[in-house]
């Protein structure tokens, strides 16, 4: 298959055999749909992304990361692990100097909403800061 069909067709049945084994493992049918076709509008967009290197000769695996994509990724997740651990930080001295009985499970929960918003975010800043000087 010559270009991108390939790759897209692989997503489609990727898409569509998570679909298939979320209605096997009792999720609804609608539930199902709605997933496999999320996923798949993701495997769309992620050749326009900017987060890969697109070379359609290679078929099924036509996305590559770079080396500005890979510094990027780096970056980012270097940004989130110092934010996450400064929090983290802050919550050891916080509950064990006023709360010695433990820290709440929502504080983690917001902690992980915290790493996870940093990393994409700093992400996108990145692929933009990048992408302007270009």
């Amino acid at each position: 298959m010559p270009g991108m069909t390939a790759y897209y067709v692989s997503r489609t049945l990727i898409s569509a055999g998570f679909g298939g084994l979320l209605a096997a493992t009792g999720a609804t049918w609608w539930m199902a749909a709605l997933t496999a076709g999320t996923v798949f509008l993701l495997f769309l967009w992620a050749p326009q992304s900017g987060r890969y290197a697109v070379h359609p000769e290679l078929g099924v695996t036509a996305l590559r990361r770079d080396e500005r994509a890979q510094g990027i990724t780096d970056k980012a997740a270097r940004n989130a692990f110092v934010v996450v651990n400064g929090v983290v930080l802050a919550l050891v001295l916080y509950y064990g100097r006023h709360e010695p009985a433990g820290v709440p499970v929502s504080a983690l929960d917001l902690l992980l909403a915290l790493g996870a918003l940093t990393y994409f975010g700093a992400d996108l800043w990145l692929r933009h800061a990048s992408g302007a000087k270009d």
